[in-house]
């Protein structure tokens, strides 16, 4: 069934249309879900609760950008409001802490594998911050207004985040490159 045919089948109620969008898109609402909730209950409950409201909110989709944005879209809608219902207030305002200073000549070139790895390591905060600004594409004004923080603390949780990752594989046996990109230093794996 053709992604036309599956979303104006569930805007009519169609069974057999609500079978295929559950079936084509799980796997892509599941995978954002598991980004922002490192339980992996919680996180099939986020994907039910997703795919319940995106079929009841179908109509809203007014077929102007694409399906899966839309999908996207409500997915970490869904996932900000289950970590609300998890955790009360995990976000405080920042915006006074100094930021962290980092080595800004060093960038690292790493397995998708280990940074999503990693990623589950870190604080929460920290998490939904880079998934929402380095993955979904957010602004700090946006991250601001979906997580009731200022623009700055955004800023400032992005930097911290960023600042973890950095200091977590400095130490690691993995590829460095410089900003400058004459000098590539790399680490035998042992």
């Amino acid at each position: 069934m053709k992604e036309h045919d599956i979303i104006s089948g569930c805007k009519k109620g169609n069974r057999l249309a609500q079978k295929y969008f559950v079936e084509t898109y799980s796997k892509q609402i599941y995978s954002i879900c598991r980004r922002y909730i490192q339980r992996e209950d919680i996180a099939k409950d986020c994907l039910q609760d997703t795919l319940v409201h995106i079929l009841k909110k179908i109509n809203k989709y007014d077929d102007r950008g694409k399906f899966k944005g839309w999908i996207s879209t409500v997915t970490v809608n869904k996932c900000i409001e289950s970590i609300r219902r998890e955790k009360r207030n995990i976000f405080s305002d920042i915006e006074h802490a100094p930021e962290p200073v980092t080595d800004e000549y060093i960038s690292l070139k790493l397995e998708h594998d280990d940074i999503m790895n990693f990623i589950n390591t870190i604080p929460e905060q920290y998490r939904i911050v880079i998934n929402m600004y380095l993955v979904e594409g957010y602004s700090h004004k946006e991250i601001g207004d979906h997580l009731g923080i200022n623009e700055s603390s955004s800023r400032s949780i992005l930097s911290r985040a960023k600042k973890m990752i950095n200091d977590s594989f400095k130490h690691e046996n993995i590829l460095v490159i410089h900003n400058d990109h004459k000098n590539v230093n790399k680490k035998k794996r042992s």
